[in-house]
C-alpha cells in the first residue's frame, strides 16, 4: 500500500465531511491508500458524522478508531502504529486535500526513488480567501538540509506539509512528544535533519484552513510559554544523537524557538510573566550555546533578549 492517511479528529463535527470528501475525490486505486480517522473523544457529533459518511460510503477506504481523548500527538504517534502504507500523511480533519492528488504523488514517489519525505506546497485559507504559500524550490530534489534552508517558511513547520516514509520514522523514532503545544516545531526540523532524500511536488495540494481559535490563532498562555522553552531544550537535545546529519538544523530551528517565544509570548505578556520567563530562559546558557555558527539575525535576536532582560531587572 501506498499511502496511510491520518486524521486526528476532536470535536470537528461542521469541517470532517468536507476532509473525507476530499480523500474520496482521487483517481488512484482504493487499494493504495487507506484513511484512518481517530476520534480522539470529541464531545460534539463528529463520531457520527464520520460514521454516518462511512455508511454512505461503504467501499471507501477508511476505518475509525475511537479513543479517551489524549491529544494531538498521541492521536498522531497511534495512527503510525496503525497505519498499513509505505507512506504516512498527517491531514487535520478541519482541512482537506487536493483532487486526484494522490495519483501525482505517488508518481513523484515513483519518480524520485522513494524518498524519504517528500515537501508540499499549500493553499492557505483564511476568511473564504485563498492564498498559495509557495516554497519556490529551484529543484525537484535536495536532502534535508535543502529543504530547511530554503523554505522553512510559515506554515511550513506544520507536519501536514510533508508526506513521511514510514520507516524512515520507525527507523529514526521519530514521534510527536506528547503534552505539548507547538510540537510540529520539533517533529519537523528532527525529521528534516535526519532526511538524506526528500522530493519537492511544487503543486499545492494541501488546503489549510486558518480558523479563529485555532492553536495557532488562539491567546497566549504560561503553558505556551512552558512548551516552547520545552520544544527549544529538546532540539538541543538532539544534538547529541548521531542519527542527526545536519546539526545546522537543529540549531536553527532552536533558536527560531527561542525567538518566537521571546518576540511573540514573553513582550506580548504582563510584566510579572515577562520577569518568569526572561529568567527562566537565561536560568541556562542554552540559547547562548547555539550562537557559534549560526545566521548574524539570531545573535542579533538573542542580543536584544538579553538587554531587554536587564532592563527588565
Amino acid at each position: 500500500m501506498f499511502l496511510s492517511i491520518i486524521m486526528p479528529s476532536y470535536n470537528v463535527e461542521q469541517y470532517i465531511e468536507d476532509c473525507l470528501t476530499s480523500c474520496l475525490q482521487q483517481e488512484i486505486d482504493k487499494a493504495d491508500y487507506e484513511v484512518i480517522v481517530i476520534n480522539d473523544g470529541s464531545k460534539d457529533s463528529t463520531l457520527d458524522v464520520v460514521n454516518a459518511f462511512i455508511e454512505k460510503h461503504p467501499t471507501a477506504p477508511i476505518r475509525v478508531v475511537s479513543q479517551e481523548n489524549s491529544g494531538l500527538s498521541a492521536t498522531r504517534n497511534r495512527g503510525v502504529t496503525l497505519a498499513q502504507g509505505d507512506y504516512v500523511w498527517f491531514v487535520d480533519s478541519d482541512d482537506w486535500i487536493a483532487e486526484n492528488c494522490l495519483k501525482e504523488l505517488y508518481d513523484n514517489v515513483t519518480k524520485h526513488n522513494q524518498p524519504d519525505v517528500v515537501v508540499l506546497n499549500t493553499i492557505l485559507r483564511k476568511g473564504g480567501e485563498d492564498t498559495v504559500i509557495d516554497r519556490n524550490l529551484p529543484s525537484d530534489k535536495g536532502d534535508g538540509k535543502y529543504i530547511y534552508d530554503n523554505s522553512y517558511i510559515f506554515p511550513y513547520s506544520g507536519a501536514p506539509f510533508y508526506l513521511f516514509k514510514r520507516s524512515f520514522l520507525n527507523d529514526n523514532d521519530l514521534s510527536f512528544k506528547e503534552g505539548i503545544y507547538f510540537e510540529d516545531c520539533l517533529f519537523t526540523p528532527s525529521a528534516l535533519s535526519m532526511a538524506k532524500h526528500c522530493s519537492y511536488y511544487s503543486k499545492p495540494v494541501y488546503i489549510y484552513r486558518l480558523r479563529e481559535n485555532s492553536i495557532t490563532t488562539s491567546s497566549i498562555s504560561e503553558k505556551k510559554l512552558y512548551d516552547s522553552i520545552t520544544v527549544a531544550e529538546e532540539l538541543i537535545n538532539r544534538l547529541g544523537d548521531g542519527r542527526v546529519l545536519y546539526k545546522d538544523v537543529i540549531k536553527d530551528a532552536a533558536c527560531r524557538t527561542y525567538e518566537v517565544l521571546f518576540r511573540y509570548y514573553i513582550l506580548k505578556s504582563d510584566k510579572p510573566t515577562q520577569k518568569k520567563f526572561l529568567k527562566l530562559v537565561n536560568s541556562n546558557d542554552n540559547w547562548k550555546s547555539l550562537l557559534g555558527d549560526v545566521r548574524l539575525k539570531h545573535k542579533i535576536y538573542y542580543l536584544i533578549a538579553k538587554v531587554y532582560s536587564a532592563f527588565m531587572g
